[in-house]
């Protein structure tokens, strides 16, 4: 079987403003968690946080591990990674993330994971979903492009309708 290689873009975003506090462009298809460590320092230098909801491409117990021990971050990740089974993850944080998530859905905060795809929604409708570059690097700097854009346009859309208000 043969992959074709695509340019993919990790984001942390802000669930209440859309804003993309980090961006890591990539190479796809992969897993996510690679560039986790990246990412979650880009976005902490810019802003302090309290909470991180991933989808399950993040699952893995070191991702739980730097989070919390070395940022004081609390995690929410649903533990899908690896073969199915009924025995709980052997390691502590993935055994928590299972109790977690077997809690009924109005009484977990990981809904809020979706703003992260409505972010991703927004690029994609607003600025296109494909590249005109061929090399990775210009496919990285086009996806970091994106992201200033999106952000941009967001900042601009605050500052507008701030204004209206006011008047």
């Amino acid at each position: 079987m043969t992959y074709r290689r695509f340019p993919k873009v990790g984001i942390l975003a802000d669930c209440r403003t859309h804003l993309i506090l980090a961006a890591v462009p990539g190479r796809g298809p992969g897993p996510d968690h690679f560039h986790f460590k990246q990412i979650l320092r880009e976005a902490l230098a810019r802003r302090s946080l309290g909470t991180v909801a991933a989808d399950a491409g993040y699952d893995a117990e070191w991702v739980h591990r730097h989070a919390r021990d070395d940022h004081g971050l609390v995690t929410l990740i649903p533990p899908l990674i690896g073969r199915p089974t009924d025995k709980p993850p052997s390691t502590p944080y993935r055994r928590q993330m299972r109790t977690y998530f077997k809690r009924p859905p109005e009484r977990r905060q990981y809904g809020q994971r979706w703003q992260v795809e409505t972010v991703i929604s927004m690029i994609k409708r607003r600025l296109g979903e494909t590249l005109n570059t061929h090399s990775f690097h210009r496919q990285n700097r086009s996806l970091h492009l994106k992201v200033i854009t999106h952000n941009l346009m967001i900042v601009r859309r605050v500052v507008v309708f701030y204004r209206a208000g006011q008047g």
